[in-house]
């Protein structure tokens, strides 16, 4: 058993130490296309057979890491949405906080766009779990518009947030987020009670 418990964390290490050279190398070439296993095994100090160990190329390596992310943003926003007075401003600036916190990840994998396929599923996902959580209901008929507005635009804010290294202060773009999204919807309603 303790040789079981020994290997699970070398593997833990190793994946680890794959991860963060990953990201260093994606931050450096901004293509996963254009890093080798060699590169990552040398960036992160540990042999070709260990990387073969557990992948089979390097773009293996980054899916891993992108549902890694997502998974652990999804528990973020349930865990947080479990708490009983959370409301949609401090349900969003906890979500800032988080990427925020979070900063080389997402910065690697949101802003530098290594597989801009992630970046729109990471997003919608998010806001699809926010807008789960908070039990916001569109109007059928034009949903599609709404929410894919609610998404770009959301977006759109968050990453040149990210992109000015956080220089407006989270709080304001809680605000902005809130404000302009809750805004959308109120003007939403009132074109369909028309």
């Amino acid at each position: 058993m303790t040789v079981n418990i020994k290997n699970n964390q070398r593997t833990r290490l190793s994946k680890l130490m794959f991860k963060n050279a990953l990201m260093d190398l994606l931050r450096e070439k901004g293509d996963i296309h254009k890093i080798s296993v060699r590169e990552l095994c040398d960036r992160a100090d540990l042999n070709r057979s260990t990387f073969y160990a557990h992948y089979e190329e390097p773009a293996d390596l980054l899916k891993e890491l992108e549902n890694e992310i997502i998974d652990e943003t999804e528990e973020h926003l349930k865990k947080i949405a479990e708490e009983n007075d959370m409301g949609a401003h401090k349900y969003i600036l906890s979500f800032l906080k988080y990427l925020r916190d979070n900063d080389k990840v997402f910065r690697t994998l949101l802003i530098d766009a290594a597989d801009p396929k992630f970046k729109s599923m990471f997003m919608q996902r998010s806001i699809l779990k926010f807008i789960d959580n908070l039990n916001i209901t569109f109007f059928s008929d034009v949903e599609q518009y709404i929410f894919s507005y609610i998404l770009n635009g959301s977006t759109g804010i968050i990453i040149q947030w990210v992109r000015s290294d956080y220089a407006t202060d989270e709080n304001v773009i809680c605000d902005l987020l809130f404000s302009i999204n809750k805004s959308a919807l109120t003007n939403l309603k009132e074109f369909n009670d028309e």
